[in-house]
């Protein structure tokens, strides 16, 4: 087991699937299968949670749809809640999980596999 934060889970979720284009021992993609299952599930909580401080602080148009910035690229929160806002953000993203890492290490992906840098980063908390 190794605690995460949900700043992680994202990370790795949001790598997509980095070792799609590989064929891995059949140990190593069944732990790594049984990894993605476990984040999904806490990837679900965070979605969830996230949609719920959206639908606290957002601003709302006078049908109740959420307002968006002119260019579309950020939701525009109540005025005052801010602050408030933000720190429901961090709280989240911040919150710690116990997720099962099923003892996948470094060594059992092989010398063979190649990955960037940013996909490395987004594993490394998952690794033994």
């Amino acid at each position: 087991m190794v605690n995460v934060t949900m700043d992680q889970i994202i990370a790795f979720r949001n790598a997509g699937d980095i070792f799609a284009d590989y064929k891995l021992p059949l140990k190593v993609a069944y732990k790594l299968n049984k990894l993605k299952k476990a984040i999904e599930v806490e990837g679900e909580f965070y979605s969830n949670k996230f949609q719920e401080i959206v639908d606290t602080y957002a601003k709302k148009d006078d049908n109740g749809q959420i307002v968006f910035s002119d260019d579309g690229n950020q939701i525009m929160i109540q005025d005052g809640k801010v602050e408030e806002c933000n720190q429901a953000l961090e709280d989240l993203q911040a919150l710690t999980v116990e997720i099962d890492n099923c003892n996948l290490t470094i060594d059992d992906f092989g010398d063979d596999i190649e990955c960037t840098p940013e996909d490395l980063e987004a594993l490394m908390p998952f690794l033994n």
